[in-house]
């Protein structure tokens, strides 16, 4: 057997992709001589023995190496087999051979790493805590396991666990499309869209370079929902670079709802509008939905191409920016923590007279900080980035910046510096950002907040960018049965109360208006429906309407829904009566719940979460295995997917408390540069070495 029929049978044991071109072979060996006078002779003896590592880069190294072996008498060795490539893990294609028989066995792994490969209880606690640091897992692998684990030790574990539950991530670029054909039949109503590229001379294997999925309870759960939706990007850790796309909607006590997920290769313009469409695609049941989203370029570009596109001419629909992710780029500017929060509360005010004194109180303290960091009296330590840090890192990450021509976010000379507030949101557009100036209270209040950290902490998206695409199938499909099956109950148990009238979040900002309403007093009505209401500060006036919309059938007759406005703007922004529109309520002997938008009922609460889950997280793994290979009712059906090679990490990363890391190499020392794309061969013959020595 030459070194290209060993390669060649390696390609057809693992089923490697054809144009791999990072094939590596090196075999490990220990060997004893036999004791002629020893009857026994006890093969266990070979354990104690030291591993010798032998690299095979030609054929003129294999055919030595195995000609040699097959020369010795009298000698009992054990040799295994180790192949590595950027398509396979090395703790799970590590075969094991004795003398000359080089069929597969049992996986074995590498010299060093048995004791982790058995720690089983610790493989269960790394898959259920998806979202622990390296950190946190180095620790408690050390307290469970005995021994010393580093971060990257904890994190290649936690690895190994994900792939020997969930397949391997190469594996998953294939066998997700499956799942979702798989899930998609037992619960109807989802939408799955994959882009992917031929590979050249290969039919049978296509790059999978985008896939978008939603499913359909959650579809159906956002036509019970305020119509806004909030889309955020995270980028992946596993082994393949990527970026995580999510839409979020939030029902009427504010907990989020993961609607539309995808995976692309980056954030681009042409990647999220390739989202958005897909979105647009899914939640077909309403055109005039809001979207909510961070400030960066490529976003708004993408956006605005959608809602400016010849077939949504008509249709109504609106985009509003984050005001956390915008908050960003004002201590980006105004490096001091007050001045963001008096931001934050300007973007937040309700009332034109209270938004104009903040804006005007913001200028006269951004220009005294402008003042005092020209003049050096503002301490380095206060200040996040200076202005030349500032266009460095603009013109580095340039995809999550925004324009200075188009948007105004950054100092240029030759329009003038930013010297003050003013000066920062001149090109913003006000409805973007500001609650008092949202035309129609298309945001319906939501400012963003709400989904600032979903990645950490929405009990559905919690930790999923570690996972092989396929597991995050998986998880986000049965951690929503158990989440809708919890929040459903609970919305059941509220509706079932007579007690209660509103939901939970609902019901308590009702309460303290209605206390706030005991205090104002109505003067009367001007004119039908238009009242006058007086409080300790001020007066407003509020206007109740009645519109009345006419059926196709008319023996239905019309249908009457009633609203209310009132000058302090909050039930046109927020969808809900205010203090003084339930004052008017109670004075004239109707209910204020008439004049509440349908979405914060208790009816809309229940048919959000009212949706069932079929009995697929009991039964799939049953009806389809584990991995993709063993499919076979789609074998002929749809091709062979494969992950891009370009996005490759090299080998694992991992999550820090603020940042994501890669290349940390075992035993405390960083890798070079030049050394990342053999990490974890050296860590190999490290640990083999130390042995021999």
């Amino acid at each position: 057997m030459s070194l290209v029929d060993l390669q060649l049978w390696v390609f057809k044991l693992f089923r490697l992709h054809p144009e791999t071109q990072d094939l590596h072979v090196k075999g490990f060996l220990k060997q004893r001589k036999n004791d002629p006078y020893d009857e026994e002779d006890p093969d266990w003896y070979l354990e104690y023995y030291q591993w010798d590592t032998h690299e095979f880069y030609t054929d003129k190294y294999w055919r030595s190496f195995a000609n040699k072996l097959k020369k010795k008498r009298n000698v009992t060795h054990k040799f295994m087999l180790y192949v590595e490539s950027s398509e396979i893990r090395h703790y799970d294609i590590l075969l094991k051979a004795v003398n000359d028989d080089y069929s597969q066995q049992v996986p074995a792994v590498l010299p060093g790493t048995e004791s982790l490969a058995r720690c089983e209880f610790s493989f269960r606690y790394l898959k259920e805590h998806l979202a622990v640091t390296a950190e946190e897992m180095a620790v408690y692998l050390t307290g469970h396991y005995g021994e010393q684990v580093t971060p990257a030790e904890a994190w290649r574990a936690r690895q190994m666990a994900l792939e020997k539950e969930f397949g391997t991530f190469y594996d998953s670029y294939n066998f997700a499309p499956r799942l979702l054909k798989e899930i998609a039949r037992k619960n109807p109503g989802g939408f799955v869209e994959i882009k992917d590229s031929l590979v050249s001379g290969c039919k049978d294997f296509r790059v999978l370079q985008r896939i978008c999925w939603a499913f359909g309870q959650s579809l159906q759960a956002f036509s019970a929902c305020r119509p806004v939706l909030c889309i955020k990007g995270t980028p992946l850790c596993g082994k393949y670079q990527g970026v995580l796309l999510t839409a979020v909607a939030l029902d009427a006590n504010n907990f989020s709802i993961p609607v539309a997920y995808a995976i692309v290769e980056c954030e681009t313009k042409e990647s999220w509008l390739w989202f958005l469409r897909n979105l647009e695609r899914a939640v077909v049941h309403q055109a005039d939905v809001c979207i909510i989203h961070d400030y960066k370029k490529e976003l708004i570009d993408a956006v605005e191409d959608l809602l400016n596109s010849r077939r949504r001419q008509g249709l109504k629909a609106e985009s509003r920016w984050c005001m956390e992710h915008l908050a960003e780029n004002f201590y980006a500017y105004f490096g001091d923590k007050n001045l963001v929060m008096m931001f934050k509360k300007l973007c937040q005010q309700k009332r034109q007279h209270k938004f104009d004194k903040l804006w005007k109180e913001l200028d006269e303290l951004t220009s005294k900080y402008m003042a005092e960091k020209e003049c050096g009296e503002v301490q380095q330590g206060s200040v996040k980035h200076d202005e030349t840090e500032l266009q460095e890192q603009s013109s580095s990450s340039q995809p999550h910046s925004v324009e200075d021509g188009k948007e105004g976010d950054q100092a240029d000379d030759s329009k003038g510096k930013v010297t003050k507030f003013s000066d920062w949101i001149r090109l913003k557009p006000m409805e973007k950002w500001s609650l008092v100036h949202d035309s129609n209270g298309a945001r319906y209040g939501i400012m963003g907040t709400d989904i600032t950290d979903v990645y950490k902490n929405d009990p559905v998206l919690k930790g999923i960018t570690c996972l092989p695409l396929s597991a995050m199938v998986e998880v986000t499909f049965l951690r929503l049965e158990e989440y809708f099956r919890n929040t459903g109950d609970a919305a059941n148990k509220a509706i079932g109360n007579p007690s209660v009238s509103f939901p939970e979040r609902v019901q308590d900002d009702m309460n303290s208006k209605m206390q706030k309403a005991e205090m104002h007093q109505v003067l009367g009505s001007e004119e039908a429906l238009k009242f006058t209401v007086k409080s300790r500060q001020r007066q407003v006036t509020v206007n109740l309407k009645s519109e009345y919309t006419h059926n196709m059938d008319k023996s239905k007759g019309s249908t009457a829904r009633k609203t209310a406005t009132c000058s302090c703007n909050k039930p046109q922004l927020l969808h809900k009566p205010c203090s003084h529109v339930i004052a008017v309520c109670c004075h004239i002997g109707v209910s204020a719940a008439e004049y509440m938008s349908p979405y914060y009922s208790l009816t809309c609460l229940g048919r959000t979460w009212s949706k069932k889950f079929n009995e697929f997280s009991r039964n799939y793994r049953k009806n389809l295995p584990r991995y993709y290979r063993d499919v076979r009712p789609f074998e002929r059906e749809t091709p062979t997917w494969i992950p891009d090679k370009r996005s490759e990490c090299g080998f694992p990363v991992y999550l820090l408390s603020d940042c994501v890391q890669t290349a940390v190499v075992d035993e405390g020392q960083q890798c070079t540069t030049e050394d990342e794309s053999v990490a974890g061969n050296e860590s190999t013959n490290a640990r083999s070495e130390e042995s021999r020595t």
